[in-house]
């Protein structure tokens, strides 16, 4: 295969941090409102919550650089290159390329982009050797949030095609906080859900103390007796990701079309028209909603365009359940 040479796009302000010393942000930003811990050997630094130019910054717990920086919402460090931007201008700011071959830890990788992965989520190259992926809104193609990375973190999400399969860096380093993981990874959702509200002028999404009980209940439920809700594979591979088997890959998506009525009556759902449930899983940062565009595409109706409803949410070891109204329960 012939792989043309890819022009790396001039350096923005925010791919100009990947790779600093966390004390540059610091300095540059101050200290984070909040901080996510991860499956992974990233630490995320929360800034700009209650806003709708909230950012998430991937400070690599070992090396204490920046890893990974999350942009969704107008920030004024982004430069040309920023969330809002049409797909039109993306092409005449940049040439998308289908191939990228680079070298990493003295082996050389080779992606290849399919023309799903052009319109959904293309990968940019910066001059001081960092990419962005730019995931794109479904159907409008605007570039919907911004997702800069080193080489390393890049490997690790395994989003394009390896020409030439290679041992891949581990994502995920099996030891988890989870007792902070599972009160942080909920709060992060919603703060990604109210940027994106905010962004459109609509009113916030407060978490109901009430339908978070309930949303817990209908959690152990599942956890107890997947087969109740899941194929027999499904259920065997939600058993693995509650036990921690970072292995899996294969996204197990919940929600309630997918359900009978006899299993809405097991979780006490079955008389509510105006309930949604959700079931994600393998899910270890709010913003793994964006690899997949169709989970994208489901989570921007029925969370970000839509109108007033109230949410619970329960996360544990991998797996999230949300269950949302519009009305009582």
């Amino acid at each position: 295969m012939t792989t043309p040479k890819v022009k790396a796009l001039k350096t923005s302000k925010m791919a100009a941090y990947i790779g600093v010393s966390s004390s540059v942000i610091l300095t540059d930003f101050g200290q984070p409102t909040a901080t996510v811990a991860s499956a992974s050997n990233l630490k995320w630094w929360l800034y700009n919550l209650n806003n709708q130019s909230y950012l998430k910054i991937g400070i690599d717990q070992y090396t204490k650089k920046v890893a990974a920086i999350f942009v969704v919402g107008p920030s004024k460090a982004q430069g040309k290159l920023k969330v809002g931007l049409s797909f039109k201008r993306l092409l005449q700011l940049t040439t998308l390329y289908a191939n990228f071959k680079f070298n990493y830890r003295e082996q050389a990788f080779q992606y290849e982009l399919s023309e799903n992965d052009l319109n959904r989520h293309p990968l940019i190259s910066f001059k001081n050797g960092s990419y962005a992926i730019a995931y794109l809104k479904p159907k409008t193609k605007q570039i919907y949030a911004l997702e800069y990375l080193n080489t390393d973190t890049l490997l690790k999400k395994n989003l394009y095609h390896l020409v030439a399969p290679v041992p891949l860096p581990a994502q995920y380093q099996g030891e988890v906080d989870w007792q902070q993981l599972e009160q942080m990874l909920p709060a992060d959702f919603l703060q990604l859900v109210n940027a994106k509200r905010r962004q459109q002028s609509r009113a916030v999404i407060p978490v109901d103390p009430n339908l978070n009980a309930q949303t817990h209940a209908a959690a152990d439920k599942l956890f107890k007796s997947p087969r109740n809700w899941l194929q027999s594979a499904q259920a065997k591979q939600l058993k693995s990701i509650l036990n921690d088997d970072f292995s899996q890959k294969k996204t197990i998506f919940l929600h309630r079309s997918k359900l009978s009525k006899k299993r809405l009556k097991l979780l006490g759902l079955e008389n509510y028209s105006k309930v949604k449930l959700w079931v994600i899983a393998p899910i270890y940062s709010s913003s793994t909603i964006f690899d997949q565009p169709k989970l994208l595409s489901s989570w921007i109706n029925s969370f970000v365009e839509t109108g007033r409803y109230r949410i619970g949410m329960y996360y544990e070891h991998g797996v999230l359940v949300i269950i949302s109204s519009k009305g009582g329960i």
